[in-house]
């Protein structure tokens, strides 16, 4: 399963380790849990040499200027999690024109603005105004003006009377 946050994306596998292999050793180790689907993977180039992935991660994070990943067995699963940038995301990708870069800092948005966008795309959340100032303990009157600017922008539409949510 993959789970993508504002800092991090996780990466979540049902199961622990196999017996012999702990997180301190997993760099250069290998083991299968279907080892006749690992050798078809290996025999058709999908898979590199046994035990070279976890290193192959922790040198491109580090060649991005990202921290190493966080593995980690969290009740029956097996997690690794990337780190990100957080603000200097944009450093990272210096190929996208500027035209095409929107920093919503810039375009006036508050954290609240922020963040129900990010809800808004990432998670198909709709508010509602109400729902929207009991999330961000606000008043009725600063909801409308934040979904106000939201909508001048082209960010949300409005659907419906009064109380009906709001989507991206």
């Amino acid at each position: 399963m993959f789970f993508i946050f504002d800092d991090r994306i996780e990466i979540s596998n049902p199961g622990s380790l196999l017996p012999g292999l702990n997180i301190k050793n997993l760099e250069g180790h290998h083991a299968a849990r279907n080892k006749i689907i690992c050798d078809i993977f290996h025999e058709t180039k999908d898979m590199e040499k046994f035990g070279t992935g976890v290193g192959k991660m922790k040198r491109l994070m580090k060649e991005h200027g990202l921290p190493k990943p966080d593995f980690s067995e969290e009740g029956n699963f097996f997690v690794v999690k990337f780190y990100g940038p957080g603000d200097k995301i944009l450093d990272l990708v210096p190929s996208i024109p500027k035209e095409r870069q929107v920093d919503l800092r810039e375009l006036g948005l508050n954290k609240r603005q922020i963040e129900a966008l990010r809800l808004m795309v990432n998670e198909r959340k709709t508010f509602t105004i109400n729902e929207y100032y009991q999330k961000f303990n606000t008043s009725e009157k600063t909801a409308r003006r934040d979904f106000k600017k939201l909508i001048s922008l082209g960010f949300v539409e409005k659907i419906g009377s009064t109380n009906e949510p709001f989507n991206s």
